[in-house]
């Protein structure tokens, strides 16, 4: 019974709301004229369903697919379509609903219960990761501080996404280094660890990522696109598994040190020996953020606003760090004095943009090596009552 409600109110409930508030955030930008808020919104609507679409497709034209010929075109246009880009978010609350109908013990088998992880994680993962992200950098330029009660229902907002991201990421986690079984359960205690670990590297890249997207503004597409082609080519060196497991951690695995990998990889490798492979693409993955996001993305940031005019601001764009003095804009800013050592608008961000950047992205690396010894420590799954 205690399964049945979790689905019902987890996967059917609060996915029924998720969809509501994309609806009407689409909506919104749409209709007050942010246009390209409201495509990167449906973006990152259509991600998971767009990476679900690629692997299929993938796995579909490699013959990875079970049955006849007729029955794996047949599956292949099942999940393609109903779990596409379009229909993604509304198919996976359906296929929870369904299958929750059909009984606890059906849900509770593990080609079940292993779909829903799968589903799940990839919704969370991407969509949401994205969507944060997003949120946050919209919330960069269009921060006031004599607006704080709307600004204090976005941080809201934001902290709850930030808590249910760590939490899926951390189940995640410990699904798949467990084999997929869903037979044990993961320590409480390794939980927590990992848990707060988690939370720290989503505020940490997530700060970086926001701040500088607020002053590439469409080039941080192509930031992120080199962070996720980085991804999957680490992930194709170090982990030996299925090909579109390798799309979708080059996705997943830009917030936040993530990664998939398939039940059949795991077969012959114990827990522990999963923990170690996990663990040294994590590190590997955050040394590339170091080194992409950290550092060339910077480089690239300060040479955009400063010697090109490929970033253009206005009074309804300017980043919190920046201050526009013939304009007096933003409003309130308490970064009004520019420093005389760099020049204006964005003296400030030269100065503690840089810092934070780089900083926040150097002890995002310790942090993840420190994690490893942490949370990798006598590791062992126990049989779940």
């Amino acid at each position: 019974m205690r399964t049945v409600t979790r689905v019902i109110l987890y996967d059917v409930l609060l996915g029924l709301i998720y969809i509501s508030f994309d609806i009407y955030l689409i909506y919104f930008y749409l209709s007050t004229g942010h246009i390209w808020w409201g495509a990167a919104t449906v973006t990152a609507v259509a991600l998971p369903g767009t990476l679900e679409f690629l692997c299929y497709t993938y796995s579909y034209l490699h013959g990875d697919l079970e049955g006849t010929k007729k029955q794996q075109f047949l599956e292949y246009l099942f999940w393609a379509v109903c779990f596409g880009p379009f229909l993604y978010p509304v198919s996976l609350v359906i296929w929870h609903a369904v299958q929750i109908c059909k009984g606890e013990n059906n849900f509770l088998r593990f080609e079940t219960l292993a779909r829903s992880r799968v589903l799940n994680s990839l919704s969370v993962l991407t969509k949401s990761a994205l969507q944060l992200t997003l949120q946050a950098t919209i919330m960069m330029i269009t921060w006031r501080y004599d607006n704080m009660p709307w600004h204090s229902y976005q941080l809201a907002s934001a902290s709850l996404s930030i808590l249910i991201l760590a939490k899926s990421c951390t189940d995640h986690h410990y699904f798949e280094i467990s084999g997929k079984n869903v037979k044990v359960r993961t320590p409480y205690g390794q939980m927590v660890r990992r848990l707060l670990f988690n939370i720290l590297h989503i505020l940490f890249r997530g700060f970086v990522i926001a701040l500088l997207a607020s002053y590439l503004q469409y080039l941080a597409l192509a930031v992120i696109g080199l962070m996720v082609i980085a991804n999957y080519i680490t992930s194709n060196i170090l982990i030996k598994t299925d090909g579109s497991k390798h799309i979708w951690t080059a996705f997943a695995a830009v917030l936040l040190p993530n990664c998939f990998i398939s039940r059949v990889t795991l077969e012959d490798k114990s827990a522990k020996d999963a923990q170690r492979l996990f663990t040294k693409f994590y590190r590997f993955n955050s040394v590339i953020f170091l080194i992409i996001i950290g550092i060339l993305a910077l480089v690239s940031t300060n040479c955009i606003i400063s010697l090109t005019s490929l970033s253009t601001f206005n009074c309804n764009n300017y980043p919190f760090l920046s201050y526009d003095q013939d304009l007096a804009c933003p409003p309130s800013s308490p970064f009004t004095t520019p420093i005389s050592s760099f020049p204006s608008p964005h003296s400030w961000f030269y100065l503690l943009g840089n810092f934070s950047v780089l900083s926040l992205s150097m002890l995002h690396v310790f942090l993840v090596f420190l994690e490893g010894k942490v949370c990798g420590k006598d590791y062992t799954p126990v049989p779940r009552v």
